[in-house]
Protein backbone atom coordinates (compact mmCIF):
# COMPACT_ATOMS: atom_id res chain seq x y z
CA UNK A 1 0.00 0.00 0.00
CA UNK A 2 1.06 3.48 -0.42
CA UNK A 3 3.18 4.96 2.82
CA UNK A 4 -0.42 7.92 3.74
CA UNK A 5 1.92 9.23 6.40
CA UNK A 6 4.70 9.66 4.13
CA UNK A 7 2.51 11.32 0.99
CA UNK A 8 0.90 13.18 3.66
CA UNK A 9 4.17 15.15 5.28
CA UNK A 10 5.30 15.41 1.48
CA UNK A 11 2.14 17.16 -0.02
CA UNK A 12 1.35 19.46 3.04
CA UNK A 13 4.62 21.51 2.30
CA UNK A 14 3.60 21.89 -1.65
CA UNK A 15 2.86 25.42 -2.88
CA UNK A 16 0.42 23.73 -4.73
CA UNK A 17 -3.21 21.81 -3.67
CA UNK A 18 -2.63 18.75 -3.50
CA UNK A 19 -5.97 16.15 -3.96
CA UNK A 20 -5.65 12.60 -3.42
CA UNK A 21 -8.47 10.67 -5.40
CA UNK A 22 -9.07 7.44 -4.64
CA UNK A 23 -10.39 4.23 -7.44
CA UNK A 24 -14.27 5.52 -6.55
CA UNK A 25 -13.54 8.99 -7.47
CA UNK A 26 -13.74 10.42 -3.90
CA UNK A 27 -11.23 12.65 -2.16
CA UNK A 28 -9.19 11.10 0.06
CA UNK A 29 -6.73 13.83 0.81
CA UNK A 30 -6.74 18.03 0.67
CA UNK A 31 -4.03 19.68 1.73
CA UNK A 32 -3.51 22.73 3.58
CA UNK A 33 -2.41 24.64 0.56
CA UNK A 34 -5.91 23.24 -1.19
CA UNK A 35 -7.77 24.92 2.10
CA UNK A 36 -6.28 28.23 1.50
CA UNK A 37 -6.94 28.03 -2.21
CA UNK A 38 -10.88 27.04 -2.21
CA UNK A 39 -11.88 27.96 0.74
CA UNK A 40 -12.92 24.21 1.83
CA UNK A 41 -12.04 22.85 4.94
CA UNK A 42 -10.72 19.03 4.96
CA UNK A 43 -13.12 17.88 6.26
CA UNK A 44 -15.89 19.38 3.62
CA UNK A 45 -13.61 18.17 0.99
CA UNK A 46 -12.31 14.74 1.72
CA UNK A 47 -15.43 11.84 0.53
CA UNK A 48 -16.83 14.61 -2.44
CA UNK A 49 -15.79 14.19 -5.87
CA UNK A 50 -13.53 16.73 -7.25
CA UNK A 51 -15.66 17.82 -10.17
CA UNK A 52 -18.33 18.48 -7.90
CA UNK A 53 -16.73 20.69 -6.03
CA UNK A 54 -14.91 22.49 -7.88
CA UNK A 55 -13.99 22.00 -11.52
CA UNK A 56 -17.58 23.43 -12.81
CA UNK A 57 -16.94 25.04 -15.82
CA UNK A 58 -14.11 22.31 -17.27
CA UNK A 59 -14.70 21.54 -21.22
CA UNK A 60 -16.91 18.76 -22.19
CA UNK A 61 -13.72 16.39 -22.99
CA UNK A 62 -12.23 17.26 -19.68
CA UNK A 63 -15.44 17.36 -17.74
CA UNK A 64 -15.87 13.67 -19.71
CA UNK A 65 -12.62 12.98 -18.49
CA UNK A 66 -12.77 13.63 -14.89
CA UNK A 67 -16.24 12.92 -14.02
CA UNK A 68 -14.98 8.92 -14.88
CA UNK A 69 -13.45 7.21 -11.60
CA UNK A 70 -9.22 7.11 -11.63
CA UNK A 71 -8.64 3.52 -13.32
CA UNK A 72 -4.91 1.86 -13.69
CA UNK A 73 -4.49 2.77 -17.37
CA UNK A 74 -4.87 6.24 -17.13
CA UNK A 75 -1.74 8.23 -17.73
CA UNK A 76 -0.29 11.73 -16.72
CA UNK A 77 -2.65 14.85 -17.92
CA UNK A 78 -2.68 18.68 -17.35
CA UNK A 79 -5.25 21.28 -18.57
CA UNK A 80 -6.07 24.52 -17.41
CA UNK A 81 -9.54 25.32 -15.74
CA UNK A 82 -12.15 27.35 -13.93
CA UNK A 83 -12.45 26.17 -10.30
CA UNK A 84 -15.39 27.81 -7.71
CA UNK A 85 -14.30 28.77 -4.53
CA UNK A 86 -16.40 28.26 -1.73
CA UNK A 87 -17.67 31.65 -1.54
CA UNK A 88 -18.30 31.55 -4.97
CA UNK A 89 -15.59 32.91 -6.87
CA UNK A 90 -13.78 32.10 -9.40
CA UNK A 91 -9.94 30.88 -10.32
CA UNK A 92 -8.04 29.94 -13.00
CA UNK A 93 -6.78 26.53 -12.22
CA UNK A 94 -3.98 24.38 -13.95
CA UNK A 95 -4.80 20.86 -12.93
CA UNK A 96 -2.25 18.29 -13.26
CA UNK A 97 -2.70 14.78 -12.36
CA UNK A 98 -1.26 11.50 -12.38
CA UNK A 99 -1.96 7.49 -11.26
CA UNK A 100 -0.70 6.41 -8.33
CA UNK A 101 0.97 2.83 -7.62
CA UNK A 102 1.66 1.30 -4.09
CA UNK A 103 5.15 -0.59 -4.12
CA UNK A 104 3.59 -3.71 -5.03
CA UNK A 105 2.29 -1.93 -8.57
CA UNK A 106 -1.53 -2.31 -7.55
CA UNK A 107 -3.19 0.91 -8.58
CA UNK A 108 -4.05 3.15 -5.26
CA UNK A 109 -6.22 6.09 -6.76
CA UNK A 110 -5.12 9.60 -8.64
CA UNK A 111 -2.89 12.98 -7.28
CA UNK A 112 -4.25 15.99 -8.59
CA UNK A 113 -1.91 19.10 -8.54
CA UNK A 114 -4.06 22.13 -8.56
CA UNK A 115 -2.08 25.50 -9.65
CA UNK A 116 -3.85 29.07 -9.06
CA UNK A 117 -2.57 30.84 -12.21
CA UNK A 118 -5.64 33.80 -12.01
CA UNK A 119 -3.00 36.11 -11.65
CA UNK A 120 -0.38 34.68 -14.21
CA UNK A 121 -3.46 34.68 -17.08
CA UNK A 122 -4.58 38.06 -16.45
CA UNK A 123 -1.36 40.00 -15.98
CA UNK A 124 -1.03 38.54 -19.53
CA UNK A 125 -4.28 39.22 -20.82
CA UNK A 126 -3.77 42.68 -19.20
CA UNK A 127 -0.37 43.40 -21.37
CA UNK A 128 -2.01 42.45 -24.97
CA UNK A 129 -5.41 44.50 -23.72
CA UNK A 130 -3.58 47.22 -22.78
CA UNK A 131 -1.63 47.28 -25.68
CA UNK A 132 -4.69 47.07 -28.41
CA UNK A 133 -6.67 49.14 -26.22
CA UNK A 134 -5.36 51.39 -24.32
CA UNK A 135 -5.13 54.58 -26.62
CA UNK A 136 -8.60 54.22 -27.21
CA UNK A 137 -9.98 54.05 -23.74
CA UNK A 138 -8.12 56.51 -22.55
CA UNK A 139 -9.96 59.18 -24.95
CA UNK A 140 -13.36 57.34 -23.45
CA UNK A 141 -15.26 60.51 -21.57
CA UNK A 142 -16.53 57.25 -19.38
CA UNK A 143 -14.66 55.71 -16.74
CA UNK A 144 -14.21 52.25 -18.73
CA UNK A 145 -13.55 48.61 -17.00
CA UNK A 146 -12.97 45.77 -18.69
CA UNK A 147 -12.93 42.40 -16.83
CA UNK A 148 -12.51 38.73 -18.01
CA UNK A 149 -14.49 35.90 -17.77
CA UNK A 150 -14.17 34.74 -14.42
CA UNK A 151 -14.81 38.76 -13.27
CA UNK A 152 -11.42 40.06 -12.35
CA UNK A 153 -10.24 43.28 -13.74
CA UNK A 154 -8.10 42.97 -16.50
CA UNK A 155 -7.82 46.85 -17.87
CA UNK A 156 -9.26 50.38 -16.72
CA UNK A 157 -8.60 53.88 -18.36
CA UNK A 158 -7.84 56.65 -16.83
CA UNK A 159 -11.41 58.02 -15.97
CA UNK A 160 -11.84 55.14 -13.62
CA UNK A 161 -8.68 55.12 -12.01
CA UNK A 162 -9.65 58.87 -11.04
CA UNK A 163 -13.34 57.74 -10.85
CA UNK A 164 -12.63 55.10 -8.27
CA UNK A 165 -9.30 56.34 -6.52
CA UNK A 166 -7.29 53.63 -7.33
CA UNK A 167 -4.13 53.31 -10.06
CA UNK A 168 -4.37 50.93 -12.55
CA UNK A 169 -2.04 48.48 -11.01
CA UNK A 170 -4.03 48.27 -8.13
CA UNK A 171 -6.86 46.86 -9.88
CA UNK A 172 -5.37 44.70 -12.46
CA UNK A 173 -5.79 40.92 -11.60
CA UNK A 174 -8.65 42.29 -7.93
CA UNK A 175 -11.56 40.90 -8.76
CA UNK A 176 -14.75 43.18 -10.03
CA UNK A 177 -16.89 43.27 -6.67
CA UNK A 178 -13.54 45.61 -4.64
CA UNK A 179 -15.10 48.46 -6.68
CA UNK A 180 -18.89 47.70 -5.39
CA UNK A 181 -20.04 48.25 -1.85
CA UNK A 182 -19.89 45.33 0.35
CA UNK A 183 -23.83 44.92 0.05
CA UNK A 184 -23.72 44.02 -3.01
CA UNK A 185 -20.95 42.08 -3.74
CA UNK A 186 -21.98 38.63 -2.86
CA UNK A 187 -25.61 38.73 -5.30
CA UNK A 188 -23.05 40.66 -8.08
CA UNK A 189 -21.20 37.35 -9.10
CA UNK A 190 -24.62 35.70 -10.15
CA UNK A 191 -25.33 38.35 -12.28
CA UNK A 192 -22.05 38.46 -13.98
CA UNK A 193 -21.82 34.84 -14.64
CA UNK A 194 -25.29 34.92 -16.07
CA UNK A 195 -24.29 37.68 -18.53
CA UNK A 196 -20.69 35.88 -19.07
CA UNK A 197 -22.55 33.15 -20.26
CA UNK A 198 -25.16 35.07 -22.83
CA UNK A 199 -23.01 38.46 -23.40
CA UNK A 200 -25.27 40.90 -25.01
CA UNK A 201 -25.03 44.91 -25.22
CA UNK A 202 -26.85 46.83 -22.91
CA UNK A 203 -27.31 50.41 -23.18
CA UNK A 204 -26.58 53.06 -20.07
CA UNK A 205 -29.14 53.43 -17.60
CA UNK A 206 -31.03 49.95 -17.81
CA UNK A 207 -30.74 47.08 -15.47
CA UNK A 208 -30.21 47.45 -11.27
CA UNK A 209 -29.53 50.54 -9.23
CA UNK A 210 -26.72 50.11 -8.98
CA UNK A 211 -23.68 52.08 -6.54
CA UNK A 212 -19.74 52.22 -6.93
CA UNK A 213 -17.42 52.48 -4.40
CA UNK A 214 -13.91 54.32 -3.82
CA UNK A 215 -11.11 53.45 -2.57
CA UNK A 216 -11.85 55.30 0.75
CA UNK A 217 -14.83 53.67 1.06
CA UNK A 218 -17.29 56.52 -0.37
CA UNK A 219 -20.40 55.02 -2.47
CA UNK A 220 -22.11 56.72 -5.10
CA UNK A 221 -24.78 55.79 -7.35
CA UNK A 222 -23.75 55.25 -10.96
CA UNK A 223 -25.16 53.55 -14.83
CA UNK A 224 -23.28 51.63 -16.45
CA UNK A 225 -23.40 50.04 -19.95
CA UNK A 226 -22.37 46.48 -21.06
CA UNK A 227 -20.77 45.40 -24.03
CA UNK A 228 -19.13 41.67 -25.21
CA UNK A 229 -15.26 42.02 -25.85
CA UNK A 230 -14.20 39.17 -28.09
CA UNK A 231 -9.92 38.96 -28.51
CA UNK A 232 -8.35 35.81 -29.77
CA UNK A 233 -7.53 34.84 -25.83
CA UNK A 234 -11.07 35.41 -24.86
CA UNK A 235 -14.11 36.73 -24.14
CA UNK A 236 -14.26 39.99 -22.13
CA UNK A 237 -16.67 41.77 -20.37
CA UNK A 238 -16.79 45.88 -21.16
CA UNK A 239 -18.47 48.40 -18.79
CA UNK A 240 -18.58 51.89 -19.43
CA UNK A 241 -19.69 53.60 -15.77
CA UNK A 242 -20.85 57.23 -15.49
CA UNK A 243 -21.04 58.80 -11.59
CA UNK A 244 -24.23 60.34 -11.62
CA UNK A 245 -24.02 61.73 -7.85
CA UNK A 246 -24.69 65.11 -8.82
CA UNK A 247 -27.70 64.28 -11.32
CA UNK A 248 -29.11 61.82 -8.00
CA UNK A 249 -28.36 65.23 -5.98
CA UNK A 250 -30.15 67.68 -8.00
CA UNK A 251 -33.01 65.09 -8.47
CA UNK A 252 -33.38 64.64 -4.68
CA UNK A 253 -33.58 68.87 -4.59
CA UNK A 254 -36.37 68.83 -7.04
CA UNK A 255 -38.27 65.83 -5.45
CA UNK A 256 -38.21 67.66 -1.88
CA UNK A 257 -39.29 70.65 -4.33
CA UNK A 258 -42.07 69.37 -5.55
CA UNK A 259 -43.32 67.83 -1.48
CA UNK A 260 -42.75 71.77 -0.98
CA UNK A 261 -44.67 72.94 -3.83
CA UNK A 262 -46.94 70.10 -3.09
CA UNK A 263 -47.52 70.90 0.08
CA UNK A 264 -47.86 74.44 -0.80
CA UNK A 265 -50.62 74.64 -3.45
CA UNK A 266 -52.84 72.13 -0.81
CA UNK A 267 -52.71 75.06 1.49
CA UNK A 268 -53.55 77.31 -1.46
CA UNK A 269 -56.50 74.99 -2.27
CA UNK A 270 -57.48 74.91 1.55
CA UNK A 271 -57.33 78.99 2.15
CA UNK A 272 -59.13 79.45 -1.17
CA UNK A 273 -62.00 76.69 -0.04
CA UNK A 274 -62.10 78.54 2.75
CA UNK A 275 -61.87 82.43 2.32
CA UNK A 276 -64.03 81.86 -0.64
CA UNK A 277 -66.92 80.40 1.79
CA UNK A 278 -66.31 83.37 4.04
CA UNK A 279 -66.33 85.96 1.38
CA UNK A 280 -69.17 84.98 -0.37
CA UNK A 281 -71.91 85.40 3.24
CA UNK A 282 -71.30 88.92 3.41
CA UNK A 283 -71.26 89.28 -0.48
CA UNK A 284 -74.45 87.63 -0.72
CA UNK A 285 -75.64 90.01 2.18
CA UNK A 286 -74.48 93.39 0.24
CA UNK A 287 -76.21 91.68 -3.05
CA UNK A 288 -79.12 91.26 -1.39
CA UNK A 289 -79.77 94.24 0.50
CA UNK A 290 -78.62 96.17 -2.53
CA UNK A 291 -81.49 94.59 -4.72
CA UNK A 292 -83.87 95.44 -2.24
CA UNK A 293 -83.04 99.22 -1.97
CA UNK A 294 -82.80 99.70 -5.70
CA UNK A 295 -86.26 98.17 -5.40
CA UNK A 296 -87.48 100.96 -3.48
CA UNK A 297 -88.92 98.70 -1.02
CA UNK A 298 -87.35 100.78 2.49
CA UNK A 299 -88.49 104.32 0.40
CA UNK A 300 -87.72 106.20 -2.49
CA UNK A 301 -84.25 106.87 -4.16
CA UNK A 302 -82.34 110.03 -5.50
CA UNK A 303 -81.49 109.26 -9.01
CA UNK A 304 -77.70 109.36 -8.06
CA UNK A 305 -78.52 107.21 -4.95
CA UNK A 306 -80.13 104.65 -7.12
CA UNK A 307 -76.94 104.85 -9.72
CA UNK A 308 -74.04 104.25 -6.96
CA UNK A 309 -76.40 101.30 -5.74
CA UNK A 310 -76.56 99.50 -8.97
CA UNK A 311 -72.83 100.42 -9.32
CA UNK A 312 -72.23 98.65 -5.63
CA UNK A 313 -74.51 95.91 -6.68
CA UNK A 314 -72.74 95.40 -9.66
CA UNK A 315 -69.30 95.23 -7.62
CA UNK A 316 -70.60 92.96 -5.88
CA UNK A 317 -72.16 90.20 -7.99
CA UNK A 318 -68.36 90.57 -10.19
CA UNK A 319 -66.70 89.82 -7.25
CA UNK A 320 -69.28 87.09 -6.04
CA UNK A 321 -68.50 85.54 -9.82
CA UNK A 322 -64.44 85.29 -9.36
CA UNK A 323 -65.01 84.05 -5.91
CA UNK A 324 -66.88 81.34 -7.45
CA UNK A 325 -64.51 80.57 -9.84
CA UNK A 326 -61.71 80.46 -7.39
CA UNK A 327 -63.57 77.94 -5.35
CA UNK A 328 -64.61 76.18 -8.59
CA UNK A 329 -61.15 75.87 -9.54
CA UNK A 330 -60.03 74.73 -5.98
CA UNK A 331 -61.97 72.05 -5.84
CA UNK A 332 -60.88 70.74 -9.37
CA UNK A 333 -57.45 70.94 -8.75
CA UNK A 334 -57.60 69.32 -5.35
CA UNK A 335 -59.48 66.62 -6.75
CA UNK A 336 -62.88 67.58 -4.54
CA UNK A 337 -64.99 68.43 -7.57
CA UNK A 338 -66.87 65.65 -8.85
CA UNK A 339 -69.57 65.36 -11.65
CA UNK A 340 -72.94 64.31 -11.24
CA UNK A 341 -73.62 62.82 -14.45
CA UNK A 342 -77.38 62.98 -15.56
CA UNK A 343 -79.39 63.05 -19.00
CA UNK A 344 -79.55 66.75 -19.89
CA UNK A 345 -81.46 68.66 -22.45
CA UNK A 346 -78.95 70.90 -24.03
CA UNK A 347 -81.64 73.17 -26.00
CA UNK A 348 -83.43 73.67 -22.70
CA UNK A 349 -80.29 74.68 -20.83
CA UNK A 350 -79.14 77.19 -23.45
CA UNK A 351 -82.53 78.86 -23.25
CA UNK A 352 -82.30 79.02 -19.32
CA UNK A 353 -78.47 80.92 -19.92
CA UNK A 354 -79.92 82.98 -23.01
CA UNK A 355 -82.66 84.21 -20.75
CA UNK A 356 -79.75 84.94 -17.41
CA UNK A 357 -78.09 86.88 -19.92
CA UNK A 358 -79.97 88.82 -22.74
CA UNK A 359 -80.35 92.13 -20.63
CA UNK A 360 -76.14 91.98 -20.77
CA UNK A 361 -76.26 91.69 -24.42
CA UNK A 362 -78.83 94.53 -24.92
CA UNK A 363 -77.50 96.87 -23.04
CA UNK A 364 -74.55 96.60 -25.82
CA UNK A 365 -77.43 97.02 -28.46
CA UNK A 366 -76.15 93.34 -29.23
CA UNK A 367 -78.69 90.36 -30.47
CA UNK A 368 -78.05 87.01 -28.35
CA UNK A 369 -79.72 84.18 -30.23
CA UNK A 370 -80.22 80.38 -30.25
CA UNK A 371 -79.83 78.18 -32.88
CA UNK A 372 -80.96 74.67 -32.13
CA UNK A 373 -81.97 71.79 -33.44
CA UNK A 374 -85.91 70.72 -33.87
CA UNK A 375 -85.13 67.66 -31.59
CA UNK A 376 -84.06 68.00 -28.03
CA UNK A 377 -80.08 67.36 -27.89
CA UNK A 378 -79.89 64.72 -25.05
CA UNK A 379 -76.43 64.41 -23.56
CA UNK A 380 -74.71 62.99 -19.89
CA UNK A 381 -73.76 65.90 -17.87
CA UNK A 382 -73.34 68.29 -15.31
CA UNK A 383 -76.28 70.16 -14.86
CA UNK A 384 -74.30 72.98 -13.05
CA UNK A 385 -70.39 72.22 -15.12
CA UNK A 386 -72.47 72.88 -18.66
CA UNK A 387 -74.03 75.89 -17.15
CA UNK A 388 -71.43 77.13 -16.14
CA UNK A 389 -69.46 76.82 -19.56
CA UNK A 390 -72.23 78.64 -21.31
CA UNK A 391 -72.45 81.27 -19.68
CA UNK A 392 -68.60 81.57 -19.06
CA UNK A 393 -68.17 81.72 -22.98
CA UNK A 394 -71.41 83.83 -23.54
CA UNK A 395 -70.54 86.42 -21.61
CA UNK A 396 -67.12 85.90 -23.06
CA UNK A 397 -68.40 86.72 -26.45
CA UNK A 398 -70.68 89.77 -24.99
CA UNK A 399 -67.45 91.48 -23.63
CA UNK A 400 -66.01 90.84 -26.72
CA UNK A 401 -68.26 92.09 -28.97
CA UNK A 402 -69.25 95.37 -30.06
CA UNK A 403 -71.66 95.15 -33.30
CA UNK A 404 -73.54 91.93 -34.61
CA UNK A 405 -74.99 89.23 -32.62
CA UNK A 406 -73.99 86.37 -30.43
CA UNK A 407 -75.14 82.52 -30.96
CA UNK A 408 -75.42 80.09 -28.64
CA UNK A 409 -76.24 76.66 -30.54
CA UNK A 410 -76.72 73.04 -29.84
CA UNK A 411 -75.70 70.75 -33.29
CA UNK A 412 -76.06 66.72 -33.45
CA UNK A 413 -73.51 65.54 -35.48
CA UNK A 414 -70.52 62.38 -35.72
CA UNK A 415 -67.46 62.66 -34.41
CA UNK A 416 -64.06 60.91 -36.80
CA UNK A 417 -65.12 57.86 -35.23
CA UNK A 418 -68.57 57.66 -36.57
CA UNK A 419 -70.14 58.06 -32.80
CA UNK A 420 -73.13 60.19 -32.70
CA UNK A 421 -72.39 63.71 -30.20
CA UNK A 422 -73.90 67.13 -29.74
CA UNK A 423 -71.87 70.46 -30.06
CA UNK A 424 -73.01 72.50 -27.28
CA UNK A 425 -71.13 76.03 -27.97
CA UNK A 426 -71.15 80.10 -28.73
CA UNK A 427 -70.19 81.89 -31.57
CA UNK A 428 -69.80 85.59 -32.09
CA UNK A 429 -69.45 88.99 -33.95
CA UNK A 430 -66.37 90.02 -32.42
CA UNK A 431 -62.65 91.24 -32.41
CA UNK A 432 -61.71 87.73 -33.08
CA UNK A 433 -58.25 86.28 -32.08
CA UNK A 434 -54.72 85.47 -33.52
CA UNK A 435 -52.97 81.88 -33.53
CA UNK A 436 -50.77 83.12 -31.48
CA UNK A 437 -53.41 84.34 -29.33
CA UNK A 438 -55.56 81.19 -29.01
CA UNK A 439 -51.97 79.01 -27.90
CA UNK A 440 -52.34 80.56 -24.59
CA UNK A 441 -56.39 81.04 -24.35
CA UNK A 442 -56.84 78.50 -22.00
CA UNK A 443 -54.05 79.10 -19.10
CA UNK A 444 -55.14 80.54 -15.80
CA UNK A 445 -55.13 84.74 -15.39
CA UNK A 446 -54.54 84.93 -19.11
CA UNK A 447 -55.37 87.25 -21.28
CA UNK A 448 -54.92 87.85 -24.57
CA UNK A 449 -55.69 90.38 -27.25
CA UNK A 450 -54.62 93.78 -27.97
CA UNK A 451 -53.89 95.36 -24.10
CA UNK A 452 -55.73 98.31 -25.19
CA UNK A 453 -59.01 96.75 -26.34
CA UNK A 454 -58.40 94.92 -22.78
CA UNK A 455 -58.30 97.65 -21.05
CA UNK A 456 -62.29 98.62 -20.82
CA UNK A 457 -63.03 95.28 -20.52
CA UNK A 458 -63.45 93.64 -16.47
CA UNK A 459 -61.74 90.03 -16.40
CA UNK A 460 -59.41 88.09 -14.79
CA UNK A 461 -58.45 85.38 -17.40
CA UNK A 462 -60.25 82.39 -15.10
CA UNK A 463 -63.24 81.85 -17.31
CA UNK A 464 -62.12 79.72 -19.86
CA UNK A 465 -59.52 77.71 -17.80
CA UNK A 466 -62.43 76.92 -15.51
CA UNK A 467 -64.21 75.80 -18.45
CA UNK A 468 -61.26 73.63 -20.08
CA UNK A 469 -61.30 72.26 -16.66
CA UNK A 470 -64.89 71.36 -16.86
CA UNK A 471 -64.83 69.91 -19.73
CA UNK A 472 -61.70 67.91 -19.21
CA UNK A 473 -64.36 66.62 -16.39
CA UNK A 474 -66.63 65.01 -18.74
CA UNK A 475 -63.93 63.52 -21.15
CA UNK A 476 -64.50 66.33 -23.41
CA UNK A 477 -62.24 69.65 -24.29
CA UNK A 478 -62.78 73.02 -25.78
CA UNK A 479 -62.46 73.50 -29.21
CA UNK A 480 -61.84 76.89 -30.60
CA UNK A 481 -61.72 78.51 -34.26
CA UNK A 482 -61.17 82.35 -34.65
CA UNK A 483 -60.07 84.99 -36.95
CA UNK A 484 -58.64 88.60 -35.92
CA UNK A 485 -62.17 90.86 -36.59
CA UNK A 486 -63.91 88.26 -37.62
CA UNK A 487 -65.08 86.66 -34.38
CA UNK A 488 -64.69 83.71 -32.49
CA UNK A 489 -66.40 79.77 -31.85
CA UNK A 490 -65.99 78.39 -28.76
CA UNK A 491 -67.40 74.45 -28.26
CA UNK A 492 -67.54 71.29 -26.96
CA UNK A 493 -68.94 67.84 -28.05
CA UNK A 494 -70.35 65.80 -25.65
CA UNK A 495 -71.69 61.60 -26.38
CA UNK A 496 -75.51 62.25 -27.29
CA UNK A 497 -77.43 60.13 -24.37
CA UNK A 498 -79.08 57.82 -27.14
CA UNK A 499 -75.17 56.82 -28.02
CA UNK A 500 -74.29 56.14 -24.55
CA UNK A 501 -77.63 54.13 -24.02
CA UNK A 502 -77.02 51.70 -27.27
CA UNK A 503 -73.31 51.06 -26.36
CA UNK A 504 -72.08 53.00 -29.03
CA UNK A 505 -70.07 55.71 -27.29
Amino acid sequence: MLDAALFESIAEDSPDGIVLVAPDGLIRFWNRTAEAMFGYGRASAVGQRLHELLLHRVADEDRQADEQPPSAEAGASSFDTVARCADGSLLYVNVASRPLHDRHGQFVGEVYNLADVTQLRTRRDAQLLDARFRDLLDSMPDAIVVVNDIGRVALVNRQAEGMFGYAARDLVGAPLETMLPERFRAGHGRHRERYMNKPHTRPMGQGLELYGQRKGGEEFPVEISLSPLRTDVGLFGLSAIRDISERRRVERALEEKNVELERANKAKDRFLATMSHELRTPLNAIIGFTGILLMHLPGPLTLDQEKQLAMVQSSGKHLLSLINDLLDLAKIDSGGMQVNLVELDCCALVEEVVTTLRPAASSKGLELRTALPPAPGLVWGDRRALQQILINLTNNAIKFTDHGHVDVFVQADRDPDGRDVIRLGVSDTGIGMSPQDMAQLFEAFTQVGNPNQRASIEGTGLGLYLCRKLAELHGSRIEVSSEPGRGSRFWLALPAATAVQEGVA
